[in-house]
């Protein structure tokens, strides 16, 4: 993994003080808004089973890739929990150098390390009362896991270089973006603290699971962004849309609203046309190239030309083929490497045609 550390990073904890981010994550129910948009039967089914386990204590898991909005579900179980008149505090681990992030959670005493000149209290005091949400709990080592789950079964903790046990009363919900199987297999993610969280887990459906919902989003991300930036009333084009449902969307609904905000600043007039959107959405509106997989191709070999395919497809961006192929980045690194011997660069671009979706054509399947 790259080195997250940043001198900013650290020269906030020498000074003893929150971090900008830290300070953003500190919040009552008066500052958070929440908007779940969403008419799918999964969608329903989120939101209903957000409403049962809002009122419990419980632990709570959510999955889905990135973008995907496992955030707003963590502050929706907040908002509805009889906590809601307390502290929100959200800590996205995978932002904080790991060799912090331990600090960030539990605050340090006065002389913990030469850069602690004074107290400061971690995460887990600030939401006492209230709900602590481990966004990408995944990206925590296993030692800072271990500390945790003693946290969530003793309900008690220390600063680091401290001595006396703390007391806490929190509610701590948690997110990641891998699958929980591949994050034990691959031991991202401690088992016995896997437990504390296995009883309650949300799963969100990728933004290409629920295309039918883009227009939905893109009036509510509209309404949003022409207020925001004071701007007339506008609408996306026939055109425009088309190539919205037809994008595989990698980053989500955090991708769609980046597009719709590029979308309302660049637009003069009432109507977003497929000239507002970026070329990768644009060309979604035209018919790509396919590849032709004969019918009684092993299913591995079909697999590799499609993984292969879908790398070149987005010039080798193995985040991007990650999302549009359902998997984890380290779950498609495991397949490359297997695929050819440690080999995680797609072929010369001669061998190669861009893939898409699947779809059974008399005797061969086609993309």
């Amino acid at each position: 993994m790259p080195n997250r550390t940043t001198s900013s990073s650290l020269d906030y904890i020498s000074l003893g003080m929150p971090a900008p981010e830290q300070r953003q994550a500190i919040n009552s129910s008066r500052n958070l808004h929440v908007n779940f948009i969403g008419n799918s039967r999964a969608m329903r089914e989120i939101s209903s089973t957000v409403e049962l386990v809002a009122v419990s204590d419980a632990g709570v898991l959510i999955t889905g890739e990135s973008g995907t909005g496992k955030d707003v579900v963590a502050r929706l179980i907040h908002l509805k929990s009889p906590r809601a008149d307390l502290p929100f505090i959200a800590l996205n681990c995978a932002a904080v150098p790991r060799e912090i992030l331990e600090n960030e959670l539990f605050g340090h005493e006065t002389g913990a390390f030469s850069s602690a000149p004074a107290r400061k209290s971690g995460y887990l005091e600030m939401a006492n009362h209230g709900t602590l949400f481990l966004d990408e709990l995944t990206e925590m080592d296993n030692e800072t896991q271990a500390k945790l789950l003693r946290v969530i079964e003793t309900k008690s903790f220390r600063r680091l270089g401290g001595k006396e046990e703390i007391s806490v009363d929190v509610r701590i919900l948690a997110s990641t973006s891998l699958r929980v199987t591949e994050a034990l297999q691959s031991g991202e993610l401690r088992r016995d603290l896997s437990y504390r969280f296995s009883a309650i887990e949300i799963t969100l459906p990728p933004l290409r699971e629920r295309i039918e919902e883009i227009p939905l989003l893109v009036d509510y991300f509209l309404l949003l962004f022409t207020r925001k930036y004071k701007r007339p009333p506008k609408s996306f084009s026939a055109p425009a849309m088309k190539a919205l449902m037809n994008y595989a969307w990698p980053g989500n609904i955090r991708e769609l609203k980046n597009v719709v905000e590029r979308a309302v600043l660049q637009c003069t007039d009432g109507i977003v046309g497929i000239e507002h959107l970026p070329m990768e959405i644009s060309k979604a509106n035209s018919p790509g190239p396919h590849i032709t997989i004969p019918m009684g191709t092993a299913l591995s070999l079909a697999e590799k030309e499609i993984i292969l395919q879908t790398l070149h497809s987005v010039e080798n961006n193995k985040s991007k083929a990650a999302g549009i192929l359902g998997l984890s980045r380290k779950a498609l690194y495991n397949k490359l490497h297997k695929f050819g011997n440690g080999i995680t660069e797609v072929p010369d671009s001669s061998s190669l045609l861009p893939v898409s979706l699947l779809q059974r054509n008399k005797g061969t399947i086609t993309s």
